[in-house]
């Protein structure tokens, strides 16, 4: 594979810094517009035309507050389901809510109806409601809830074409009384928006969620309506109430009792019959549940009224208006932004369904991504405690290290090498221009040990250094180890033992965390390596595709790393690099979960993403320097490629967008659905957390700190992906950005038991797999 002259993504002209820049600036300022308008529509009463209703029934905005309202006195004038209410103040009176009624006679004597359906539209009821509708040649008036008219756009059209007058059910359903008046403005702006920009009309019809009673009397039921009246509707009531959405009832049964029985389509059509002179307005719906009912019972209902001698026509006829009054043309001062929010809509909503389909999608991927891993981990498990290891094979090992200003560590490091229970073993420690004591304190401590070798150069960067140390390097095995990592006695012989077997390329060691104790951040490492790097490595080992020999802690075989050339400059993730590059060739690369490893976690929030940043820039690079492998070279194309760009790529990257959708679907009433997918989530991965723990022997008292870690991490991770995303696009120049040592680390740092298996007496020979 040829390296490339500069870094992967490494532009040094400059240009598409540049051009990023301004598509950068476009963008930002394009999305400030867009908020701008969106927020202006929104918080901007909608100007509702009121010049074709008569004038007692024209809205006048309140001028005191909620709590006033909801102490005074009711009284009503007129007859009828159309409330039109308003505060009264006359000399010599207290303040009085006044509800103008209108619509109707005396249903005696008045033999109409209006049919009204709240709730919708639905796919799947809706359309066979209207199919009657029209069939049967009946007018009615759609209350419809916002969200599922931005959602089914072409059934509100059809409503408006098809005659059926239309009114503003919210935009998602609340409980108004349990609303701020802001709120309740946000909820019917909304929806008169999606309405204006899909039928080019208004409406001042309104009728609350949870009932539209003509005859409020309750603070919880004036009050929603006097605000609505503020901003010009009026509140169309029910007097016919069949309760369609109740599908059993309670039947005379056998001995005096009552059982529940399914309700029939006859039992629906005898409730409004009934009913009938209780009212003009029927209320049904369209959805919001198993409309099939309503549909059933709809052309019986229609033809068994008229037979009584009942006619069934538009709110506006009953109440002797034309159809405009109710459902006027958009006023000329709201044609302009109606007409922004035309495009912002037809922009906005597709992006809205892909962002929710992605949603399903990352939901999906990320519950079959442990469920899979889950399997492969129970498979390998038992397979791990089958392997048998040959006696008889003692290759010489070198362990390669680098080192740039690393004082506080490097000695220990060092040290916990040499009291390593493997005979045939040296080091290699290249200093990389350390400005610090790092090269003094080799010397004053190793200088003399013959089995060491301490190189200096020029800074001149991680893979130069370890290039440097594995042209020194004499042994058939290189041992990886980072200048901070602590390795028990029995680590080096973990993982040489592997390399037994002729197939074996590379083994990866279990790296543990050294300082979780520092804080809430290194806690949460510690649990992250345990439950997803280290137990990712244990379930892809199965299979042949482990994304990374962390170079932290694990064994290469000589031979085959000299075979690529040592170490590509080509990305920040030299060890992922050479891991997929070993794949590629056909090596075997083995998890060896005994051979265990500690290393310093980042204490500070700085250094944590200035790391996660450098290991998200690597992993861009890696991937698109190896895109071609992608669906080739067995596992490792056909599984590990796919679910890095998914998991790595794009799900991170759409993070933002889909938190957003996330928090607009909570707005709109879908938390439950929303709450249901993360505890989905969350139970699968505590599942494979206690498995990882179980199998990997980790600090099962990290465990209770998932829900928290998965919720904390979640930003950071996306804000480092994303930041990488764009350095990779413009071009820039990405160095090493290592973080400044603790050397808090400590060997069992993690607080799980250290359990140091004791080698077999005398070298041995693994046959792995």
């Amino acid at each position: 594979m040829r390296k490339s002259v500069h870094p992967i993504f490494h532009d040094p002209t400059g240009r598409r810094q540049r051009w990023l820049k301004c598509a950068l600036i476009f963008a930002f300022f394009f999305l400030c517009a867009a908020s701008v308008w969106v927020l202006q529509s929104l918080l901007e009463r909608p100007a509702l035309d009121e010049t074709r209703l008569p004038g007692r029934m024209r809205t006048e905005p309140a001028a005191m507050s909620d709590e006033k309202i909801a102490q005074m006195p009711v009284r009503f004038e007129g007859q009828g389901e159309i409330l039109a209410p308003r505060v009264v103040e006359e000399a010599g009176h207290a303040p009085a809510c006044e509800f103008r009624r209108m619509g109707g006679g005396d249903p005696a004597t008045d033999w109409r109806l209006v049919l009204t359906f709240d709730d919708g539209p639905d796919p799947v009821f809706t359309p066979q409601i209207l199919d009657v509708l029209k069939q049967y040649h009946v007018p009615a008036v759609f209350f419809v809830v916002g969200k599922n008219a931005e959602t089914h756009p072409a059934l509100v059209r059809r409503m408006a074409q098809e005659g059926h007058e239309i009114g503003n059910h919210t935009f998602s359903h609340p409980d108004l009384a349990k609303l701020s008046a802001f709120q309740q403005d946000m909820e019917l702006a909304a929806t008169q928006r999606i309405i204006e920009v899909t039928t080019g009309r208004s409406t001042v019809l309104f009728r609350p969620p949870y009932g539209g009673n003509p005859d409020p009397r309750e603070a919880t039921e004036v009050v929603p309506l006097v605000r609505a009246a503020s901003a010009g509707y009026l509140t169309v009531g029910e007097g016919i109430i069949p309760s369609d959405w109740e599908l059993t009832m309670l039947k005379p049964g056998v001995q005096g009792t009552r059982v529940r029985q399914l309700r029939t389509p006859e039992d629906l059509v005898n409730r409004v019959i009934r009913a009938r002179q209780q009212g003009h307005i029927v209320l049904l719906h369209d959805a919001g549940g198993n409309r099939s009912l309503t549909v059933a019972a709809l052309p019986q209902m229609i033809t068994e009224l008229r037979a009584m001698g009942y006619t069934f026509v538009s709110l506006s006829e009953l109440s002797g208006l034309p159809r405009e009054a109710f459902m006027p043309p958009i006023a000329p001062l709201e044609a302009n932004m109606v007409n922004g929010d035309r495009v912002i809509y037809f922009l906005g909503f597709p992006v809205q369904r892909l962002l929710g389909i992605l949603f399903l999608i990352a939901t999906f991927f990320g519950l079959c991504r442990v469920l899979f891993l889950l399997v492969l981990v129970l498979i390998q498990w038992p397979r791990e405690k089958r392997r048998r290891f040959r006696e008889g094979y003692a290759p010489r090992v070198t362990a390669i290290m680098a080192a740039y200003n690393e004082e506080k560590v490097i000695v220990r490091s060092v040290e916990s090498l040499l009291r390593s229970n493997y005979r045939d073993l040296d080091i290699v420690v290249v200093n990389d221009g350390s400005t610090d004591a790092t090269l003094e304190l080799l010397y004053e401590n190793f200088g003399s040990n013959a089995r060491i070798t301490i190189l200096d150069q020029p800074n001149s960067g991680k893979m130069a250094a370890m290039n440097n140390a594995l042209g020194e390097a004499s042994g058939e095995i290189i041992m990886l180890a980072d200048a901070d990592t602590l390795f028990p006695p029995n680590a080096v012989h973990m993982l040489v033992r592997h390399f037994g077997d002729d197939r074996v390329g590379a083994v990866a060691a279990g790296v543990r965390i050294g300082n979780a104790s520092d804080n809430i951040l290194t806690r949460w490492q510690a649990l992250e390596y345990s439950t997803c790097q280290n137990f990712d490595r244990r379930g892809f080992d199965l299979i042949n595709c482990i994304p990374v020999i962390a170079g932290a802690a694990g064994a290469v075989r000589r031979s085959a790393i000299m075979a690529l050339g040592g170490f590509s400059p080509d990305t920040l993730n030299e060890d992922m690099d050479m891991t997929w590059q070993l794949l590629r060739g056909g090596w075997r690369i083995v998890n060896d979960s005994e051979a265990v490893a500690y290393t310093e976690a980042p204490n500070t929030l700085r250094s944590f993403l200035r790391q996660r940043f450098r290991w998200a820039y690597g992993t861009f690079q890696c991937l698109w320097k190896h895109r071609d492998a992608l669906g080739r070279y067995g596992a490792l194309g056909r599984v590990a490629l796919p679910i890095q760009w998914l998991h790595q790529v794009l799900l991170p990257l759409l993070s933002p967008f889909v938190d957003v959708l996330m928090f607009y679907s909570i707005f709109t009433g879908h938390g439950s659905k929303v709450a249901l997918f993360a505890l989905l989530m969350l139970a699968t991965e505590s599942v494979a957390a206690i498995l990882a723990v179980i199998t990997g022997g980790g600090n099962p008292r990290l465990l209770p700190w998932l829900p928290l870690q998965r919720l904390g991490y979640h930003p950071f991770m996306w804000y480092v992906v994303v930041k990488a995303f764009f350095a990779a696009l413009a071009g820039t120049a990405v160095g090493w950005n290592k973080f400044a040592r603790a050397g808090t680390a400590e060997m069992g740092g993690d607080g799980a038991v250290v359990q140091i298996p004791v080698p077999v007496e005398g070298p041995e020979m693994a046959v792995s797999g």
